[in-house]
């Protein structure tokens, strides 16, 4: 299985925002036109927040060096943007693309646990005392 390394996956997730929201906006009088897709738009905003934030981190990674995570101020820019080009389609698109982001920034979080914690298993050597 090929990993890719910072560069590349920043340049993949950049041109898949890109491409998602000129999506969103060629496609925008039609996810606005019925409720279920209107709540497809709000899906896809947050798909944009996705790859927003994994463009942010990537970019992040390369300039500041291996050890650096994405914070609080990185995660509230790519919300902030999905929200804005969620809302240039439809209002109830902003609620439905921050309920979705927030399931995915749970996601990626657990993920990220999951791959970099260091577990700290505590071998508790049992002291047994002589009468």
């Amino acid at each position: 299985m090929a990993v890719m390394n910072e560069g590349s996956t920043f340049l993949v997730s950049t041109i898949c925002g890109l491409l998602t929201v000129s999506s969103m906006q060629v496609f925008k009088t039609y996810l606005a036109s019925s409720q279920m897709l209107t709540i497809l738009g709000g899906f896809v905003g947050s798909l944009l927040f996705l790859f927003s934030l994994t463009a942010v981190g990537n970019l992040e990674k390369l300039l500041f060096g291996d050890n650096f995570q994405a914070q609080l101020k990185e995660v509230v820019f790519c919300l902030g943007l999905a929200l804005a080009a969620a809302g240039s389609i439809h209002r109830v698109c902003v609620t439905v693309c921050l309920l979705f982001s927030i399931l995915m920034l749970l996601g990626v979080y657990k993920i990220s646990q999951d791959t970099y914690s260091v577990s700290s298993t505590i071998s508790s050597s049992s002291s047994k005392k002589k009468k």
